[in-house]
């Protein structure tokens, strides 16, 4: 691998890094000032709408995202320019043409889904708002991924949206609403007005930034192989099968705000809200550390060198698993009065919600980086088949516990579905590549952890600053 690459690889997991920590402060502020200004039957409708709009979002794109990110990653690689404007045009049109329709859909269908399959009819009112967020937002994501495809992860981590840890839209949507905050003008719609203005504002730049970037690109001498004919069949065709992997993804991860609002009030809604931002700070080490995993994990896995890709993967999350038991440990034993602290009396109630999510959280640690290995060393069929799996499972648990118990069933449906993933996907590593990715706390193993990301950091700082 040459130098330039591995410098790539490097800086492009310092940004993605730094983007989904700026992403995790951003998400808890903005979900602290929300909870503070809105009433918990408003926060409880910005919950679900948010999470709806991430669901049709990732439906609207038709796998595009992932298209553009290998194809004109490809082009790019030999140099034919043409092809990368060909597939980035005919990718982004795409979108644009299935989200509007999906737009027109939604709109008409926004009474019937908000009163009748979620249940929160203050939400009809905002259908206009939810229109314009979900097509500017799937825009937004579609060029940030464009920017990841030219190996600018600068520009996919700046531009992206929430779902891809857009650095942009968090501080400008954070800003703005901490103004409306403490000038008293905070309301729901101003919420969603807020986000619908910062998506906008990303998009234009980025816009701008991607046109400038592809119209002076110079194609090299001698040509450069045919880019062939993209049509929208072509498109289609090649982004289904991913289309639907990242769609099953995302279900399981958001579907459980629809499970709460259908079986619980708007109310209950909030607290189950908080509890689910609340526990995403339990495995924000691990999160952060396994985006400089990847390109280890290729490198390794291409060398065939497994039981060091083993080693690294154990140390590594045995380390991002330190604060993370931490972070456990404090919600269990003060979690309660910090709840009501930080997001108010009300909030209070959370507590058990939080507690049960956290336990779901445990085997997402223990089990360790799966989540990185399997599609990083090309076993993506086996990633789709445990998504699958795991997913029925939890809509079937969230399903009876939600009948049963509202929002603290669905946290339990939740947590059986986390357990049931990361088990299939820990069975799965080691059935087809004969490694363990559970972590270890050996002293040894954090060692090697330590002096991996110590390499990768110096690796990213210039040489300049190494040699001072």
């Amino acid at each position: 691998m040459s130098h330039e690459l591995k410098q790539n690889m490097i800086s492009g997991g310092m940004w993605a890094a730094g983007g989904r920590l700026v992403a995790i402060v951003a998400a808890f502020v903005l979900n602290l000032v929300l909870a503070r200004s809105l009433t918990p039957g408003d926060y409880g409708v910005y919950f679900v709408v948010m999470s709806t709009m991430i669901i049709l979002a990732t439906v609207a794109t038709l796998g595009m995202d992932r298209i553009v990110v290998r194809f004109v990653a490809a082009y790019k690689g030999v140099g034919d320019w043409t092809g990368v404007r060909a597939v980035v045009k005919r990718c982004l049109v795409t979108v644009i043409a299935a989200t509007a329709l999906l737009c027109l859909i939604f709109y008409f269908l926004t009474p019937w889904f908000f009163t009748y399959v979620v249940k929160m009819p203050a939400a009809i009112g905002l259908s206009g708002l939810m229109v314009l967020l979900l097509f500017v937002s799937t825009v937004q994501r579609q060029l940030a991924e464009t920017f990841r495809g030219l190996n600018d992860i600068r520009g996919a981590t700046l531009f992206g949206g929430f779902r891809n840890n857009g650095i942009l839209i968090s501080l400008i949507t954070c800003g703005t609403l901490l103004i409306l905050w403490a000038s008293g003008a905070m309301t729901l719609a101003a919420a969603f007005a807020t986000t619908v203005c910062s998506s906008l504002l990303v998009v234009i730049v980025a816009a701008w930034t991607l046109q400038r970037r592809l119209r002076t690109a110079v194609q090299p001498l001698p040509a450069a192989p045919s880019s062939g004919n993209w049509t929208t069949g072509r498109v289609l065709h090649e982004g289904w099968p991913l289309w639907l992997a990242s769609l099953l993804g995302v279900l399981r991860l958001q579907v459980n705000g629809w499970f709460a609002a259908g079986f619980d009030s708007s109310e209950n809604v909030a607290l189950f809200a908080i509890a689910d931002r609340f526990v995403l700070l339990m495995t924000a080490p691990l999160t952060i550390v396994n985006m400089l995993l990847p390109p280890v994990v290729a490198e390794l896995y291409a060398r065939g060198e497994n039981k060091r890709m083993e080693r690294i993967v154990q140390a590594v999350g045995g380390l991002a698993s330190l604060p993370c038991i931490v972070i456990l440990l404090l919600i269990v034993l003060i979690g309660r009065p910090v709840l009501g602290t930080l997001f108010g009396a009300h909030y209070e109630a959370a507590y058990p919600i939080l507690v049960i999510l956290s336990v779901g959280q445990i085997a997402n640690i223990v089990t360790g980086s799966w989540q990185v290995v399997l599609p990083m060393t090309g076993l993506r069929r086996q990633t789709l088949h445990v998504t699958m799996w795991a997913g029925a499972v939890q809509i079937l648990a969230c399903t009876i516990g939600g009948y049963v118990a509202g929002v603290v069933g669905v946290a339990l449906g939740s947590c059986v579905g986390s357990l049931t993933g990361n088990v299939l996907g820990l069975a799965a590593a080691r059935r087809h590549l004969g490694i363990w990715t559970f972590i270890s706390l050996r002293r040894a193993v954090l060692t090697d952890a330590v002096t991996l990301l110590s390499k990768r950091i110096a690796g990213f700082m210039p040489m300049r600053a190494r040699d001072a």
